[in-house]
């Protein structure tokens, strides 16, 4: 017995929507990857001043991608810079510290004695962003002598910071070689420091580099940034002596600019992480796969229904299949005659026909209890009507013919409906 070809389930989708989905992922997809391979400086912050952001003159960006293609570890930090800094060193460029204000002095000395090693440089120049691109200079000028001694006097050194055309080396322990000062063409202004006797690189007017002990933290100085602002490395000499010094000072491990004193201290937030890029193109990735899995699920509540038993109960089943299987066949005119002399049979059993009765005097013996009883169907003409279906293999006509046999065989045995 069989039961019937089981429907092909349905999808959640449409072919149609099927692929307008499938065309939204992959495009999806291919944008996320195009960002992370051609728009990495996208998270960069539209800044002009003096720091790791800044693609303007007196920036450091230059300074993060130099490193990066010679493959030195570097990190720009907004948090926790002296533990990303063990191990290797932490650069502290061109900090914020005002004349007299004690708690940004604070902040530094603080920051500063909290790493190993640190490199600090000294700041030199502000300039005002361009109303068109915030990300160039509109105007650059120097910055007060004063305010560059207050770094100098946050790290308790009492050098004296002077500024003119720098000269020849005279003193080079780290074999750093001679920088190119020249942030603007024909503009060579060499900012140095006097007055200290803790030198490490100094040209004719002062020192360009000075080592110093900060509490337990030995902390290099850098007294002019035109040696490693985006500028700067443009000029021969300065890239090569910047990656000598940090080389020297990292002993292998990360360099790690600190932007906390820049003002973009942020404390790490997971959530804030997940929406910045580049994990934000995951969170929309994840996002979109929620919305089509919300989408595929909204035709179907409640608990899934159960599969069909691969057999169903019951004698309307087993009937049924029966004449569906005897269809199919082509057995159908059999199965009629059949039931043609299971219908006499029991008509006989159920009147108490006599035992003699032959099947020539059959047919006799039915018409008269038919005319007894009332019936309208006459035997002979039933037999003539099975006879006709079967012989014209037409599965209504033998339908037709055993419903007529089946309502003989009820107004024999019953008696007509209609009967009084």
């Amino acid at each position: 017995m069989t039961s019937g070809a089981p429907a092909t389930p349905s999808g959640p989708f449409s072919r149609t929507a099927a692929a307008l989905v499938s065309a939204a992922i992959a495009a999806s997809l291919a944008g996320m990857i195009v960002l992370s391979v051609f728009l990495d400086d996208i998270a960069g912050r539209p800044s002009a001043s003096a720091d790791g952001y800044s693609v303007s003159a007196i920036g450091h960006r230059g300074l993060v991608e130099v490193l990066e293609e010679l493959d030195v570890p570097v990190v720009v930090s907004r948090h926790g810079s002296a533990a990303k800094a063990e191990g290797g060193v932490l650069v502290v460029a061109e900090p914020v510290v005002p004349v007299d204000d004690a708690a940004a002095a604070a902040r530094l000395h603080a920051l500063v004695t909290s790493a190993e090693v640190a490199l600090v440089v000294l700041p030199k120049w502000y300039g005002t962003p361009a109303a068109d691109n915030r990300r160039w200079l509109a105007d650059l000028a120097l910055l007060e002598v004063a305010e560059a001694e207050a770094v100098l006097r946050a790290l308790g050194s009492a050098g004296r910071v002077v500024r003119g055309r720098p000269g020849e080396v005279v003193l080079d322990t780290l074999d750093l070689g001679r920088p190119d000062l020249r942030l603007l063409p024909d503009h060579e202004l060499a900012q140095l420091v006097a007055d200290e006797d803790a030198v490490v690189h100094v040209l004719e007017r002062g020192a360009l580099v000075l080592e110093l002990l900060v509490g337990d933290t030995t902390v290099y100085v850098l007294t002019d940034p035109d040696v490693l602002n985006n500028a700067g490395l443009l000029r021969p000499g300065n890239a090569g002596l910047v990656v000598t010094l940090l080389d020297r000072l990292r002993d292998g491990g990360a360099v790690v600019i600190d932007e906390t004193l820049h003002g973009y201290a942020e404390e790490p937030s997971l959530w804030k992480a997940l929406f910045r890029f580049p994990l934000a193109l995951v969170t929309l990735h994840v996002g979109l796969l929620a919305l089509v899995v919300v989408w595929a699920g909204l035709g179907r509540f409640g608990p899934a229904r159960g599969a069909p038993p691969p057999l169903a109960a019951g004698k309307e089943y087993l009937v049924r299949n029966t004449a569906a299987l005897l269809r199919v066949a082509g057995h159908h005119g059999h199965a009629l005659g059949r039931y043609l002399a299971t219908a006499v049979e029991a008509v006989r059993h159920e009147l108490h026909a006599p035992r003699e009765l032959s099947a020539r005097e059959l047919p006799a013996w039915l018409e008269r209890v038919r005319a007894a009883r009332g019936g309208t169907i006459p035997f002979p003409e039933l037999e003539d009507e099975v006879q006709r279906a079967i012989a014209s293999r037409n599965p209504r006509a033998v339908l037709a013919a055993a419903d007529r046999v089946h309502r003989w065989r009820q107004e024999l045995i019953h008696g007509p409906r209609n009967h009084p």
